[in-house]
């Protein structure tokens, strides 16, 4: 029986803990350490040790590390690159995605999973929104949007959550259920709904539209897909992941190829994919750029930062009211987005 997202959270929040402990009782029994000091010294390293491995994604994801430099910039458009952060706003992309990473794998996900998304706010009289699907990405659960969904509930989103299980298991498996929440709620509500999708949430989300036609022959009952930092063409870190989903999301792999060639014009334009050039994760810069789609590019914003950033909560709402008003145009298009 397989782990669930929060129970391997847990797990790992005990590791810690467990080792600030012990670096804590090797100070106190062999330096003579007082008790306060060595636990707090022991808390330190665990913490330096979290944040050090922060900074080694960005440097590995963002410089591309392990891949042909043509792999690196191919799927970058040329008008499009992104000029380098400055030293602060770097820093601030690195301190706040340490700060948001920390919370949302040591408190949110492990201990907060039970919580329930907000129902819709009684803001917009009359207005008839469609229901949005919220879908996470790799190792996580449905509790990566409790800080996003209260933006969509209070902009009038009747919000719903689905968790991809087993943890480490084929997308392709997500995109069976994911499909039948997708019919579910059409059902219910009379209106195909929208899905927001972080991660590899995009990409079970690209699967269960291939899917629908492939076993039914009709398109999947969705109004429009938003990713945000989704690793259309993989990532370099996958292939330090564990699991079938993580080999799926190495750099080109056969089963992306496989997916890109089975979708269709009219699914690819229903889609926005919402990224940051200086994401943590989803990299090398480019890998949301899925031709056919549209495309709003962030800056200074980390792969976790992008479930909680006013920017990507603005961009993911300008995304969603698009999607409700108006048939995506296929073009590509590219609209920068400065970050304050």
């Amino acid at each position: 029986m397989s782990l669930t997202a929060a129970a391997l959270r847990r797990v790992a929040v005990a590791a810690q803990t467990t080792t600030a402990a012990g670096i804590a009782w090797a100070l106190a029994s062999f330096a003579a350490w007082s008790w306060p000091a060595a636990l707090a010294t022991g808390a330190a390293i665990v913490l330096a040790l979290f944040c050090a491995s922060v900074a080694i994604a960005f440097f590995v994801t963002l410089n591309g590390l392990g891949l042909p430099k043509k792999d690196r910039i191919a799927l970058m458009p040329a008008d499009t690159r992104p000029a380098p952060l400055g030293i602060a706003r770097a820093l601030r992309c690195y301190a706040g995605e340490c700060m948001v990473v920390f919370r949302m794998f040591n408190w949110l996900q492990p201990f907060r999973s039970r919580l329930k998304i907000p129902p819709s706010a009684d803001a917009s009289p009359g207005r008839d929104a469609p229901t949005v699907l919220l879908v996470h990405g790799y190792g996580c659960n449905h509790a990566v949007w409790l800080d996003m969904a209260p933006h969509l509930a209070a902009a009038g989103y009747r919000c719903e959550t689905i968790d991809l299980e087993p943890v480490l298991g084929d997308i392709d498996d997500y995109a069976a259920p994911l499909l039948a929440r997708m019919h579910d709620i059409a059902t219910r509500t009379g209106r195909p709904p929208l899905l927001v999708c972080h991660s590899m949430g995009g990409l079970a989300a690209r699967a269960a539209q291939v899917r629908a036609v492939h076993s039914t022959g009709s398109e999947a009952p969705c109004s429009g897909i938003v990713t945000l930092g989704s690793p259309h063409h993989g990532c370099v870190l996958a292939r330090h992941g564990s699991g079938l989903n993580a080999r799926q999301m190495r750099w080109l792999s056969p089963w992306l190829r496989a997916l890109a060639d089975a979708e269709t014009t009219a699914q690819r334009a229903r889609i926005v994919s919402i990224f940051s050039w200086h994401d943590s994760i989803a990299g090398p810069a480019g890998t949301s750029w899925l031709e056919g789609a549209r495309h709003v590019a962030l800056r200074g914003i980390g792969h976790v930062s992008l479930l909680r950033h006013p920017d990507a909560i603005a961009a993911t709402l300008d995304a969603l009211a698009m999607l409700t008003e108006t048939t995506p145009d296929p073009v590509v298009t590219a609209h920068a987005a400065e970050t304050t």
